[in-house]
């Protein structure tokens, strides 16, 4: 190799002993932020929602199949047709979205993004099943059994792909999100809080009045529930938001926040129809937008080494 040649890395050179007895890089800062933007926000977001209502759809109706099966039988389509979207964000984003493949050449149980990448690809097929059967059935080609089995499949699989994002985020070298190690219980209980929401639109549309009211209560529940993993993701990135915010805007997020928390359980309480419902979720899908496009942009905003 060239005297002069210098294999170009994201980090800064290693100190000297001049500069102490530290070594390495464990404690220095990237110098080069990911190339992921909004997208990712959008990603994550219909990640938990497709699985999340999969999920919501799936545990409802094998608990009470006399209650929830008309509407998990339109939720799995409802929730495969996220899925396929959120998967097109996830391929464009590649920048060469002939690369999509290659993560499933091969299988890593150590690595967050191959796991994750095989519970996404596994959940999918299932998912499908029951979508599929699901519009079978409609059109009188009824294979319950078939249907149940490709349900209870999919169970494990959906909760991997709902969790492994914010594993996968928050174990990585970059400023901000490898503080952050409590993303992965936060996007785990938001799918299963937007799963229950979506899944209560759905029924309260289609006017089945005890899922509705069973599904209600469900959502109040899992919504006060959100707020523990969401207050200690909050408290892994404080250091990380007083660096980089002012207080104006850090009470800002903070008060969109909790007007996402607070107005949809204001409504849910008010045992309000149809339009308090749809009202509840827009605010609680739009809050939990605005956590994860926070979130992805800290990289982008932390100080970097000159």
């Amino acid at each position: 190799m060239h005297e002069n040649a210098r294999p170009q890395h994201a980090f800064t050179e290693p100190p000297s002993p001049e500069r102490g007895s530290e070594s390495g890089y464990a404690n220095m800062p990237l110098t080069k932020a990911p190339g992921w933007h909004g997208m990712i926000a959008w990603d994550t977001l219909l990640n938990g929602m497709a699985t999340g209502l999969f999920m919501a759809a799936a545990v409802s109706e094998l608990a009470a199949p006399t209650v929830f099966t008309p509407v998990a039988k339109v939720a799995y389509p409802v929730a495969l047709v996220l899925l396929l979207i959120d998967l097109g964000l996830l391929v464009l984003d590649l920048g060469d979205s002939l690369r999509f493949h290659h993560m499933l050449r091969i299988f890593k149980p150590g690595s967050p993004m191959s796991v994750g990448t095989w519970c996404l690809t596994i959940f999918s097929l299932p998912l499908t099943a029951a979508a599929a059967l699901s519009l079978l059935a409609e059109l009188g080609m009824d294979f319950e059994w078939a249907r149940i089995l490709v349900v209870v499949v999919g169970l494990l699989p959906a909760l991997g792909s709902a969790a492994y994002k914010g594993v996968l985020l928050s174990t990585n070298a970059q400023p901000g999100w490898k503080d952050a190690r409590w993303m992965g219980g936060y996007l785990t209980n938001s799918a299963l809080l937007m799963g229950c929401a979506e899944l209560l639109v759905l029924s309260a549309l289609m006017g089945q009045t005890q899922a509705t009211a069973i599904l209600r209560t469900a959502f109040i529940v899992l919504l006060v529930l959100n707020v523990i993993p969401l207050g200690l993701l909050f408290a892994n990135l404080r250091p990380t938001h007083a660096r980089l915010y002012t207080r104006e805007q850090q009470w800002r997020v903070g008060v969109l926040i909790a007007a996402g928390a607070l107005i949809p359980l204001s409504l849910m309480l008010l045992n309000g129809g149809l339009l308090c419902i749809a009202v509840a979720v827009i605010f609680l899908l739009s809050e939990s937008w605005v956590i994860r496009f926070v979130y992805v942009k800290i990289p982008h905003t932390s100080p970097r080494v000159p």
